[in-house]
């Protein structure tokens, strides 16, 4: 089959859109596809990625049909697919050389600096290890790596063209060994499908700066130096192959935080929502759980978020849902507590449980973990949150229990909490730094008196200053699974321990 598409350039001067039509034979395309990663240190543009996922599918799914080859590239987490077919296919292709054809030069591209969170920006990590857990892999799909393991596929196949997809644009999917600037230096004529990817964000409200309008900035620079680009959508529906009335697109939300995996913040936020596949649809969302409705609040521009909210929101037009129905949590961090005059440290625990199996009292810790570390972490380092170092402490591994007997003195219980940061030392977190998620909680007495949110990696520290009634006789400080299993729910309780009375 012939695809007879639109290519779309820019004139490098002014600006001005240059659109040329090509007839080009399917099964001389392949479809490349970067970076779709299960996890990112930014919470927002991991949520981003999450929002293209039903979008690509599709797309996919009628690539395939058309006989075009699909190359999965997942870049530095590729071979944890050994074993896979489609990657293990991989190293019978013959050795090809590759040739040097077009010298690709161009201006620096636009980034953001990558993390879309606003004021309250997310740590660095390398938390990956695959692929979206919802990105359909083919059967016949490939897992190349290398500028020369997909060009050997380029002979295998007779391609010409390569069409690409995934993230974060600027970044992986031009500067990866197999990513277009790569692909294009040997000779391939590479394509940027520009409704399948997004770049590496940033967000600043206060200008009106959105990870929309980058990803647009980043896309118009391809345009003028480095690729035509295409609207796969648009193409695929010429063809007869997207339904209009599929909904694959969720609205978008900055910065976007989840039960999950929180927007922690200290001062107020402003949020901003989009449809940007949908630009006269209407936007609609709540703030007291229920499900959005053309009779919900309605969006018209970025709001201001000032206490911990809860957001759902979708899009409409003509009356009918047009975006998938997308959350949003954000959570108000307390004022930094005083420091302790008893620090929980000194003192000895009435109960000690923790991460292992219990008999009669005592616990057998589980491997890489062991009893509450005073003043170090659980690994035995010095206790860190979100980069800050504290010296005085206490370093579990949730599940974990500590209960101390109240003394009349006890005023209030006050302190730090959150995933411990030492896991940055081992290649800042390669492949383990999505999984801590813990939830802490105070108790007194065994009811409830404070609770966190969802604390994960290398985010702000919770702030607990919690006052103790009079005749209260226990404090427990729990450390829980906050959702997503045990692995790595390392967890530091940093400046902790008791105020006392006049």
């Amino acid at each position: 089959m012939f695809i007879n598409w639109t290519l779309q350039t820019r004139d490098c001067d002014s600006g001005r859109l240059v659109l040329t039509p090509e007839s080009i034979d399917a099964r001389r395309v392949a479809v490349v596809v970067v970076d779709v990663w299960n996890y990112h240190w930014c919470k927002t543009a991991a949520m981003r990625v999450d929002a293209f996922v039903p979008r690509i599918n599709k797309a996919l799914a009628v690539a395939r049909e058309l006989g075009m080859p699909v190359f999965l590239c997942p870049s530095d987490v590729v071979d944890n697919y050994v074993g896979h077919p489609q990657r293990e296919a991989v190293f019978n292709l013959p050795d090809i050389y590759v040739p040097a054809v077009v010298n690709v030069t161009c201006p620096p591209v636009p980034d953001a600096g990558g993390c879309a969170c606003g004021a309250e920006r997310c740590g660095v990590n390398y938390g990956w290890d695959g692929m979206h857990p919802g990105l359909v892999i083919g059967p016949d799909d490939w897992m190349p790596d290398t500028q020369a393991e997909v060009y050997a596929l380029c002979v295998r196949y007779g391609l010409t063209h390569l069409v690409y997809m995934g993230f974060h644009t600027q970044v992986c999917l031009l500067g990866k060994s197999m990513g277009l600037r790569a692909m294009k230096s040997a000779g391939l004529e590479c394509v940027l499908a520009r409704d399948m990817t997004d770049a590496h964000p940033g967000y600043d409200p206060s200008r009106d700066f959105t990870p929309d309008m980058n990803t647009e900035m980043v896309v118009e620079h391809f345009e003028k130096y480095l690729s035509p680009t295409i609207h796969m959508q648009e193409e695929l529906a010429k063809l007869g192959r997207w339904d209009a009335k599929w909904v694959v697109d969720p609205v978008r939300i900055a910065p976007w935080g989840t039960q999950a995996r929180p927007h922690i913040f200290e001062h107020s936020i402003t949020v901003t929502l989009s449809a940007p596949f949908h630009p006269r649809s209407e936007i609609f969302y709540t703030v007291d759980g229920s499900v959005p409705k053309l009779d919900s609040l309605r969006y018209t521009g970025p709001f201001e978020v000032t206490d911990t909210t809860a957001i759902r929101v979708s899009a409409f037009s003509g009356g009918k849902a047009v975006c998938l129905e997308s959350e949003g949590y954000f959570a108000r961090n307390g004022p930094i507590p005083a420091l302790p005059d008893v620090y929980i440290g000194t003192l000895s625990p009435i109960r000690d449980v923790g991460f292992g199996h219990s008999y009669g009292g005592k616990v057998r810790y589980s491997g890489g973990t062991q009893q509450p570390q005073i003043d170090r972490s659980n690994l035995g380092k010095p206790i860190r949150i979100n980069q800050c170092t504290y010296a005085r402490g206490i370093g579990v591994h949730a599940p974990s229990e500590l209960v101390y007997a109240i003394r009349p003195e006890f005023l209030s219980f006050v302190g730090l909490a959150g995933a411990d940061a030492n896991l940055l030392d081992f290649n800042l977190g390669s492949n383990l730094a999505q999984f801590p998620s813990i939830v802490f909680k105070v108790l007194i007495d065994g009811r409830e008196a404070a609770v966190s949110p969802v604390m994960r990696f290398d985010t702000l520290a919770w702030r607990f200053d919690v006052q103790i009634p009079v005749g209260a006789r226990r404090l427990s400080l729990v450390a829980m699974n906050g959702g997503n299993g045990s692995r790595e729910n390392f967890a530091d309780w940093a400046d902790a321990g008791f105020t006392l009375r006049g």
